[in-house]
């Protein structure tokens, strides 16, 4: 974003997070359109106090994409997630995402991907089934937790998640979030530094990556349209939790073996990827780094 526009952060964060909250509902018991009502551009004009004519240029200069175009491609990105985990039929998606019925959604898919839905899970399948050798092994205990509420402090970013692992992020980040926190009375008895990760960097363009800094606090606060730092309550939600000891580039290795080895009778849920740093790499060794992984479960049934 130019310096210009730089005053319309806040809100265009507030409708980043709004989009991304409407992209993960299950719109399946909804009206049709309701996906296209609460994410058009009167709504989103309303919601962030900008000019419907201004919206669609700060947009584009923030995100590098049209409105529309930003839009499409969270659902379709979304939407190919739910095709590779195996558990919903093309049907299922359409309506899960919000599309008015299976062939707008077949249509939409194909445009973006260059292939069908059919033809992009048996191709995720197979990638998946086939045997590979990992360049390291992994501790892959786990165990079993569930979060009820958890009110959050954060700093939405679209960023490539490489620069997420670096001292300069930190300190722009969590070490500002706890300030404001320590500042306003809001620290919990003990702080909680999590991180919101959207996207699958084999999808997405990596530097175009979601990624949401957080910190606990001890009890919900209201966002301000106008300030920097955000507010959100993490829903209750079931999660299988692994620990990974080492460097932050090897957590995309650890999330493909994690993926393939999940607790037996549970499916990957469609609530947040959550990682959890329990050190920090300003004062930590990189082999000492801890890094617990939240993945969402829901049991199988059969």
């Amino acid at each position: 974003m130019n310096t210009r526009n730089e005053q319309y952060r806040p809100q265009i964060d507030a409708i980043l997070h709004h989009i991304n909250l409407m992209i993960q509902h299950d719109w399946s018991c909804e009206l049709s359109d309701s996906f296209n009502q609460q994410t058009s551009i009167s709504k989103l004009s309303k919601l962030s106090a900008i000019s419907i004519r201004n919206l669609h240029i700060v947009f584009k200069s923030y995100t590098g994409e049209h409105l529309h175009q930003y839009i499409n491609r969270l659902r379709l990105e979304y939407a190919w997630s739910l095709l590779k985990s195996g558990n919903y039929t093309n049907r299922k998606i359409a309506e899960h995402i919000g599309f008015a019925n299976v062939t707008a959604f077949y249509n939409a898919f194909k445009k973006y991907f260059g292939q069908t839905p059919t033809q992009s899970k048996q191709a995720s399948l197979l990638l998946h089934t086939m045997p590979s050798s990992p360049k390291h092994s992994f501790n892959l205990t786990y165990f079993i937790q569930e979060i009820n509420e958890k009110p959050l402090l954060f700093f939405p970013r679209i960023v490539s998640y490489e620069l997420t692992n670096t001292s300069a992020f930190e300190a722009a980040t969590w070490d500002t979030l706890y300030q404001y926190a320590a500042s306003h009375n809001l620290l919990p008895d003990e702080e909680e530094y999590w991180g919101i990760c959207y996207d699958d960097t084999l999808v997405t363009n990596p530097d175009k990556c979601r990624f949401y800094a957080c910190l606990s606090i001890n009890t919900p606060v209201k966002s301000h349209l106008t300030s920097h730092i955000k507010s959100m309550i993490l829903p209750r939600q079931l999660y299988a939790v692994y620990c990974h000891k080492g460097s932050y580039t090897l957590l995309d290795e650890f999330y493909d073996a994690i993926l393939k080895n999940l607790p037996p009778n549970y499916l990957l849920g469609e609530g947040f990827i959550l990682e959890r740093y329990l050190n920090s790499l300003t004062d930590t060794p990189t082999d000492k780094l801890l890094t617990e992984v939240w993945l969402p479960i829901k049991v199988r049934y059969i």
